[in-house]
């Protein structure tokens, strides 16, 4: 059985093998459960990819992850995506070393693109502002990263850990980035009120989520 290390609020963590070698092959998986306060509404919750440098500046598409961008995946032969889950049910998503998750990704190190450093995980709902939808409908959400081909030891982080977790309606989850000849995984939890729409602007894109390209493809 792993071991299973809980991470805190920008703590930040080597991601190296248990012989202290460097991962070739990172699985970041993400799980959700709609709880009681969401009534009769759909949630659909998605994660996000954004490619970067330290800028933080995403060229669209190339630099982005998610359900709308990925396709066949022959643009991105350096991650691996789930494809979307639209409800959050177990039916869906992925079974990984004895977990569901509802959504992942996987990440090959030998492939990540020379030109970039980071690569932030979010975590937003599908049009949240039009809906009135937020975290405080959820339960249990947590991102997991640990090594894809040994996961001996997998790190969380609890999104609930912020306090203001309920009010948001798009978080950054966490970072993967280079460091020296490996990589580091820094827990974020960083939010926003304004949806995707503020979210993206704050990776340089302006986009409106009630009619921007961005959100067609559903």
């Amino acid at each position: 059985m792993a071991n299973v290390i809980n991470m805190s609020k920008n703590q930040k963590i080597n991601m190296t093998k248990d012989d202290g070698t460097a991962i070739k092959n990172f699985f970041i998986g993400v799980n959700w459960d709609q709880n009681r306060y969401a009534g009769e509404a759909d949630i659909d919750f998605d994660i996000n990819g954004f490619l970067t440098n330290a800028d933080r500046k995403v060229a669209y598409p190339k630099d982005i992850v998610n359900y709308n961008t990925y396709g066949d995946g022959s643009g991105y032969p350096w991650v691996e995506y789930s494809g979307d889950n639209l409800t959050g049910d177990d039916s869906q998503g992925i079974m990984f070393d004895g977990n569901h998750y509802d959504e992942y990704f996987i990440i090959h190190a030998d492939s990540f693109p020379n030109d970039r450093t980071d690569f932030t995980v979010c975590l937003t709902i599908y049009r949240a502002i039009q809906r009135l939808q937020n975290f405080g409908m959820v339960n249990n959400a947590v991102v997991m990263i640990c090594d894809y081909d040994n996961p001996t030891t997998k790190w969380e982080y609890d999104l609930s850990e912020n306090e203001k977790f309920e009010k948001l309606n798009a978080v950054e989850m966490g970072r993967l980035y280079r460091y020296g000849d490996g990589f580091k995984f820094q827990a974020l939890g960083s939010g926003y009120v304004g949806g995707m729409t503020e979210l993206f602007k704050n990776f340089g894109l302006d986009i409106d989520e009630g009619r921007d390209e961005e959100t067609e493809n559903k």
